[in-house]
């Protein structure tokens, strides 16, 4: 059984949207069943793997009876070494992401689904007919993004560009891998809604009152790394578990990337508790092992060989710094399945609880002008 590492690329194909139950008002929680006005697909990728290309499959509907409009931002998150030139995977000094921006606009008629594929985007097409990927009802020109991993976060709009509490973005992603992969994994977009009684300008303001704040904490549920949870005479399994986080925070206009630091209480199933913590600059897509042991994933806590037990539970928390800043993360579960050669990919939600507005102020998105 090969040893096998997650990059930027690999960590961001599987997994499912944050879970929580959704509230309107002054309660603050993000929701992966219902429509909202932010929509945020934290794990995109048209990069190659096994050497095949991967590609992703973006979904949005209206729920509306009526034309909706969103501005959507692809982040490019990959890394690069910025001594060095070269691509990275670890987040370091020198290790950073790229965090550029590709901004467009959709629109959509009246309970109307659009998809795009997103290596080859979208272009505004009405003779295309309605047998392929592009075909029917265009939503208005969608860029092509080649050899790309990072994030898509998508908000509701005025037809002139003006955010808007409408909460009628649905969406799903679908992360198409290489047949000799083995595996396609679909999830849920990760939805936050607006209060319909409030007034939503830019910045947009996830402090409970104009756009429901995030988690203060996320639980996640996983297999140990390395573990061998099913295993079956002669047919040995490896589990590896990651994770995909991006700050809820985003400055658009500026290009300022949001780093939040993020602390992991990793509990066995003998509710022995051991502890790791990290930075989330931009985005985090990372096997769980490489947090606090990159280079020898065994002496990780997260890895069997020092939790003692299969499973885990992890609660991720965000950590307020000196100046009381800080800020809320989302994201996916992942969990690569390792037998035989061939590889199964599966969904891990993490639960949200409690509302985080930090007391320097709530997290925000920027949105950049209009040119």
């Amino acid at each position: 059984m090969r040893t096998v590492k997650w990059n930027l690329l690999l960590s961001g194909l599987v997994g499912m949207a944050a879970l929580g139950v959704v509230a309107s008002g002054v309660q603050a929680d993000v929701t992966s069943e219902k429509a909202a006005s932010i929509l945020i697909f934290p794990a995109v990728t048209t990069a190659e793997q096994f050497g095949t290309p991967t590609d992703t499959v973006i979904q949005i509907a209206n729920t509306s009876n009526s034309m909706v409009h969103a501005h959507c931002n692809y982040v490019d998150a990959s890394r690069f070494d910025s001594i060095t030139g070269q691509p990275c995977n670890l987040p370091s000094p020198s290790c950073i992401a790229a965090w550029q921006e590709t901004d467009f606009d959709i629109w959509l008629t009246k309970q109307q689904p659009t998809h795009w594929v997103v290596s080859t985007g979208r272009r505004v097409d009405p003779t295309d007919g309605f047998d392929l990927n592009g075909s029917g009802f265009d939503p208005g020109h969608v860029p092509p993004m080649a050899n790309f991993s990072g994030e898509l976060k998508c908000v509701e709009v005025t037809a002139s560009g003006e955010p808007v509490a409408g909460n009628h973005l649905k969406g799903e992603a679908e992360i198409v891998l290489p047949s000799e992969a083995g595996d396609i994994s679909k999830y849920n977009a990760i939805g936050i809604e607006a209060n319909p009684d409030a007034t939503p300008a830019n910045p947009l303001l996830l402090d409970g009152n104009v756009y429901n704040a995030c988690p203060a904490k996320l639980w996640y549920n996983h297999a140990a790394d390395d573990s061998d949870t099913i295993s079956q005479i002669g047919a040995p399994t490896t589990n590896r578990v990651g994770a995909v986080l991006v700050p809820c925070s985003e400055d658009f206009e500026n290009q300022i990337p949001k780093s939040v630091t993020v602390q992991f209480k990793v509990y066995n199933e003998f509710e022995e508790v051991f502890s790791a913590s990290t930075t989330v600059t931009c985005l985090l897509s990372t096997v769980l092992s490489d947090i606090d042991s990159p280079s020898n994933n065994s002496a990780s806590v997260f890895n069997e060989a020092v939790l003692g037990t299969p499973f885990a539970m992890s609660v991720i928390t965000p950590v307020a710094q000196p100046d009381g800043s800080s800020g809320g993360v989302v994201g996916i579960g992942l969990h690569a399945l390792y037998q035989g050669g061939q590889v199964a990919l599966a969904a891990t939600s993490l639960h949200g609880t409690g509302d985080l507005v930090p007391a320097a102020g709530p997290d925000s998105i920027y949105l950049a002008p209009r040119e």
